[in-house]
């Protein structure tokens, strides 16, 4: 096998390329130990790093990373990539800690509907839970059987809250300023029919 190039992350830490495209993260203190430099290496000693060494810090990185709160996996993963470890080992990670059941998607997700839906809008929490990486298909099932369980607020009720908030007068307000707060709700994330709903029932 070939070393193609160490490159300088910072100052503890180095980028090794393979000429057959791996590439991963050591530290420095790692390349005397296993005599890496660029050229030829043995293939048991890159073996070496990817199953065994790897593995145990990806794991270990993961653990900590996770400890005293929810992750997605999408969340997980991607500061592992950044962190520059091999994909294939950061999936192995993953699947390690789905089995323990240390990290979970679904839970993640209800928390955080559950959470969040009694101060943001459907639309603005399925944002949320995209940006973190989670499927948008699984976020809508999660939170529609959340709503059949009565665990989020209904978008109707927090849009009442929210314009008592803004000292709306429903009895006195004329069409232009029903307008205007129908086009701020919009703009919160709120669907049509529940700002309807909303408006209707007063």
């Amino acid at each position: 096998m070939y070393i193609s190039e160490i490159k300088n992350i910072n100052s503890q830490k180095v980028k090794i390329s393979l000429d057959n495209g791996i590439a991963f993260v050591l530290y420095k203190g790692d390349l005397p130990k296993y005599g890496i430099k660029e050229g030829d290496i043995e293939d048991s000693v890159i073996n070496d790093i990817l199953t065994e060494l790897l593995p145990k810090r990806a794991l270990n990185r993961a653990l900590k990373i996770i400890t005293g709160r929810d992750m997605t996996e999408g969340m997980l993963k991607n500061t592992l990539i950044k962190d520059g470890y091999p994909e294939d080992i950061i999936d192995s990670c993953i699947d390690r800690l789905k089995k323990e059941r240390l990290l979970d998607d679904e839970r993640f997700v209800r928390g955080f509907i559950e959470s969040k839906s009694f101060k943001k809008s459907k639309k603005d929490i399925m944002i949320a839970l995209s940006m973190k990486g989670v499927n948008s298909d699984f976020a809508e099932r999660i939170y529609d059987e959340l709503n059949e369980e009565g665990s989020v607020e209904s978008e109707k009720n927090l849009i009442r809250k929210l314009l008592e908030k803004r000292h709306f007068d429903f009895e006195n307000a004329d069409y232009e300023l029903i307008q205007k707060e129908m086009q701020y709700l919009y703009r919160k994330g709120f669907s049509p029919d529940s700002i309807h709903s909303a408006f209707k029932d007063e």
